[in-house]
């Protein structure tokens, strides 16, 4: 395993390019953040973020995945952790469930397995795969698949489900987590971007904006948590699906906090500070703006977004899916997934400013 491991991180860092003093990976040209030490170190605070919004679990509908997962005899109980980073969650699930084994599969390795101080666990594996491609590949069965986060570098949401389903066991879970770091406001709505100098205008809001506009160059939005309900109860593969949004303030600005409350909102403030020199990296990377102009704008982001200032006075919204393996034989996908009619992509992301 361990010659395993190290011929895995060989190939990880030949996929690697740095670019604006950060590591991105080169397999999936959709998927724009880095892949850094420092993204992982992130990616380690949102989880914090995620456990708090759900009461300290590290995944919703514990008691579903408890059951799904509790021990038998002669029964191998397996994890999927489609685009594990920093492989906390699959760690976490590996040390909560010794008895099950879990594997986590992303576009590079997670540091954890250079890090001679921290441990991982003998049932939990990681290897570099994508999505997009390898899911086919995949010849046993999982109890529960788990991706979150990363539906930015998924081509086709609805191909994945599918794909899912077909190395899912029948009464297995599918646990997605979804989430757009613009701001809305307290009934889930996009607050729209104000021209600088008017009244409401946001860097914060404007630099999200634009970062929207560099993943859409990739092709079509990929952020489509707002959909999974409509491609899900669709699916013949899935039942019993259910969905949970919550909104978290993008820092401690209300006024009226309970104790959990202030610390989910003060770990978001954090996870967002560190989040934005990720954004304007991408920025930069993508070389559709001036230098001057991103430096400006991540400026009066971190600004904001540190300060508190009645700008960011906002939230962010996460989705929280589980869906349940129907029983019967798997169904192939037969036509391409749909958008609703009336569908307008700008009903999901802030529009960008004329000019832009």
């Amino acid at each position: 395993m361990a010659q395993e491991s190290t011929s895995a991180v060989v190939e990880a860092q030949s996929n690697l390019t740095v670019s604006n003093g950060r590591s991105f990976q080169e397999l999936n040209n959709a998927y724009k953040l880095p892949t850094d030490s420092g993204e992982h170190s992130r990616l380690d605070l949102q989880h914090e973020a995620l456990s708090l919004m759900l009461g300290g679990s590290s995944y919703q509908s514990p008691e579903l995945v408890k059951t799904i997962l509790s021990s038998r005899e002669n029964v191998k109980r397996r994890v999927l952790d489609v685009g594990a980073g920093s492989g906390k969650w699959a760690i976490g699930m590996a040390e909560e469930f010794p008895h099950a084994d879990v594997l986590g599969i992303d576009l590079v390795l997670p540091n954890v397995l250079t890090d001679s101080g921290r441990r991982v666990p003998p049932n939990c594996s990681f290897r570099i795969a994508d999505a997009n491609k390898d899911m086919g590949n995949i010849d046993v069965t999982y109890d529960v698949i788990h991706l979150r986060c990363v539906e930015a570098g998924i081509l086709d949401s609805d191909l994945f489900f599918f794909e899912a389903a077909r190395v899912l066991r029948p009464g297995g879970v599918l646990l997605l987590v979804g989430s757009n770091v613009q701001l809305v406001d307290g009934k889930g709505q996009i607050i729209p971007l104000q021209k600088p100098g008017d009244v409401g205008y946001s860097h914060f809001q404007h630099f999200i904006s634009c970062a929207m506009q560099v993943h859409l160059k990739a092709g079509p939005l990929r952020i489509r948590h707002a959909l999974w309900k409509n491609m899900l109860n669709n699916n013949p593969n899935y039942s019993n699906v259910h969905i949970e949004e919550i909104i978290a303030p993008a820092g401690p600005w209300p006024n009226r906090m309970s104790d959990a409350e202030r610390k989910l909102a003060e770990t978001m403030q954090q996870n967002i500070l560190r989040l934005l020199p990720a954004f304007k990296a991408i920025l930069l990377r993508d070389k559709g703006f001036s230098k001057e102009f991103v430096d400006n704008l991540a400026e009066g982001a971190i600004k904001e977004i540190r300060e508190l200032s009645p700008a960011v006075h906002g939230y962010s919204k996460w989705v929280f899916a589980t869906a349940v393996r129907a029983e019967g034989s798997w169904v192939a996908r037969k036509d391409p997934w749909q958008e609703p009619e009336g569908y307008d992509i700008y009903d999901y992301i802030v529009s960008p400013l004329p000019q832009e």
